[in-house]
């Protein structure tokens, strides 16, 4: 796939921002975004499951995974792959890691109970489920954009993330479904270092 000299530029100076980290596993076929957020995210109340709680949620950290579809298939076939057998697959691998102590007034996930996505729903005690709150996921997009340069029209076309299902949420952890054109932030990854290195500019 071609990529703009604009686009490419876009992506690599999100990956040069100190928030955020790049990992490519090439014999895993893997590529992460680790951003580091450090703040409170808040929740606009949009929640089904919260009922209308608006609270600054303690976030740690984003992690964002995508690995390509290659690895499903031995290396022997891989000549025989056709293009819509490659692409690169996020799927349930996108986490938003968050204290859900409640300290100062932020989000209470509640005590341990045996069933987190039941009996703290109901939880007089706990604030319930971040899952389904438009804001959360709005506000940390925009964190990505005030706090790590990134550019909103990369969303999308390059990466995107959106809650994923009731089932894999768990306390203190908010899970996404990832989608990640891997090979874009390989290319903005080759360009920032070879940019780092003096070798030439981002193309």
């Amino acid at each position: 796939m071609q990529y703009t000299k604009d686009e490419i530029q876009a992506g690599v100076k999100f990956l040069q921002n100190a928030n955020v980290n790049f990992d490519y596993d090439k014999d895993e076929m893997r590529v992460c975004l680790d951003i580091d957020v450090g703040c409170k995210i808040w929740t606009d109340g949009t929640s089904i499951w919260s009922r209308g709680v608006v609270k600054g949620v303690k976030v740690h950290n984003l992690s964002l995974v995508a690995e390509n579809s290659k690895m499903h298939y031995s290396e022997e076939d891989w000549d025989k792959l056709k293009e819509d057998d490659l692409y690169w697959s996020g799927g349930l691998t996108g986490y938003a890691f968050y204290d859900g102590t409640g300290k100062d007034g932020t989000w209470y996930d509640g005590k341990d109970d045996a069933s987190a996505l039941i009996n703290r729903n109901t939880s007089k005690e706990s604030d319930g489920l971040i899952y389904t709150d438009d804001g959360f996921v709005k506000n940390l997009t925009k964190y990505m954009d005030d706090e790590c340069d990134f550019d909103s029209k990369l969303i999308g076309k390059y990466l995107d993330f959106e809650y994923s299902e009731q089932g894999m949420q768990d306390y203190e952890t908010v899970n996404f479904d990832v989608e990640m054109d891997g090979d874009f932030w390989i290319k903005c990854n080759d360009e920032l270092v070879k940019f780092a290195n003096g070798i030439e500019q981002v193309a």
